[in-house]
């Protein structure tokens, strides 16, 4: 029988985080999953804590060349029908994360993701709900969790594993081009997942540059021939909207203008908020 579930945790000089993270492993009600550890030759302590830990299915201490090589090294020696990354500083929601979710992990779904915290040091906490239905135009202004995202062991091999190259978003990349040109199967878990350390390169405000210049590359390899359209989709959006602010500014025009609003909403049927 096969193993349904890999976590991978990636770590480098992090011992703190590494025992916060191990503790919340180590505390989950359901325990039927290999534990894969991949550290980048830390000389914190960090590959005492992770020899000392028995939990651990597999491990290695070396040099990589970044956080994506280190993670593709776990993929590697994953055997798991779903793989989750839960990075040196996150930590599941609570321990009955994954017995609430582990009927999830005999399903065919590609990517099944959740609900998570973003946290740090400074206080900053903040609650990200996903939408059930994930489209271009999400991908385009934001993404899924990856500490929050179960994924398809099999699709790292059908498709790509992740690009070494890039610091910040090849885990969006894989998200986006499977979901978005690939059309392969995903679904909203309505449970929170983890708490997300965000304090990380992607969170630092200097590396703001680097996070859209990837995205730029990415989005221009895959999906260029829908860029232009999508520009000029946003410039009449928003010219439109600069029309009705503008007409706001005289009273006489305006209530002209919601009167005719009035008027036609008397003959279409009645709006209503579409709900994720």
């Amino acid at each position: 029988m096969s193993v349904k579930l890999t976590i991978i945790t990636i770590n480098f000089n992090n011992k703190e985080g590494l025992v916060k993270t191990f503790e919340s492993v180590k505390s989950q009600t359901w325990s039927d999953f290999e534990y894969i550890v991949i550290d980048g030759g830390s000389t914190d302590g960090s590959k005492e804590i992770i020899e000392n830990n028995s939990q651990i299915t597999y491990w290695i201490s070396e040099k990589d060349s970044g956080v994506y090589n280190a993670m593709n090294k776990g993929i590697r020696k994953a055997s798991g029908d779903y793989i989750i990354f839960m990075n040196s500083g996150d930590f599941f929601y609570n321990a009955q994360v994954l017995e609430k979710m582990q009927h999830e992990l005999s399903s065919d779904v590609g990517i099944l993701y959740g609900n998570s915290i973003y946290f740090n040091d400074e206080g900053y906490r903040r609650e990200e709900v996903p939408p059930k239905k994930l489209t271009f135009s999400f991908f385009y202004y934001g993404g899924i969790n990856h500490q929050a995202a179960f994924i398809k062991r099999k699709l790292f091999d059908e498709f790509f594993y992740y690009r070494e190259d890039y610091k910040i978003c090849a885990d969006w990349e894989f998200f986006i081009v499977l979901i978005c040109l690939h059309n392969v199967s995903y679904k909203h878990l309505e449970q929170t997942i983890c708490y997300y350390y965000y304090s990380g390169i992607s969170a630092k405000p200097e590396n703001l540059a680097l996070y859209h210049a990837e995205r730029e590359v990415t989005l221009n390899r895959y999906f260029g021939a829908f860029l232009e359209d999508l520009a000029l989709s946003h410039e009449a959006r928003a010219r439109r909207i600069q029309h009705v602010l503008h007409i706001k500014k005289f009273p006489a025009a305006w209530r002209i203008l919601k009167w005719m609003i009035s008027l036609v909403l008397l003959f279409v049927p009645k709006f209503k908020m579409k709900k994720n």
